[in-house]
């Protein structure tokens, strides 16, 4: 199930990866009243696997703590896209595609 899909900007490479509006939250695990959890994600051809803090501040999620990881093994830009996926046997995965036509 894809949780989101994201054009990556400048703040996302910088900071944090702020998740679009439209993120399915319900494929996220549950916050139980906290304000980050942190999700297992693997990426890149190996299916290396990061723990990445995802933080909700004033209703909006962002990935932070584990982000810059990723987005440096992916050798990631502003303008390139991500994707986040919750598999079949629960874990998630990140993909990612150049921006660059």
């Amino acid at each position: 199930m894809e949780i989101f899909i994201k054009k990556l900007t400048s703040v996302d490479m910088e900071r944090q990866l702020e998740l679009p509006n439209d993120t399915r939250r319900e494929a996220l695990p549950p916050f139980n009243g906290s304000r980050d959890i942190v999700i297992p994600i693997k990426f890149g051809h190996d299916g290396v696997e990061v723990d990445v803090h995802c933080s909700c501040r004033a209703g909006r999620l962002a990935l932070t703590k584990g982000w810059d990881e990723i987005a440096r093994n992916l050798n990631l830009n502003a303008g390139d896209f991500v994707a986040l996926r919750r598999e079949d046997n629960g874990r998630y995965k990140m993909t990612a595609r150049s921006g660059r036509a």
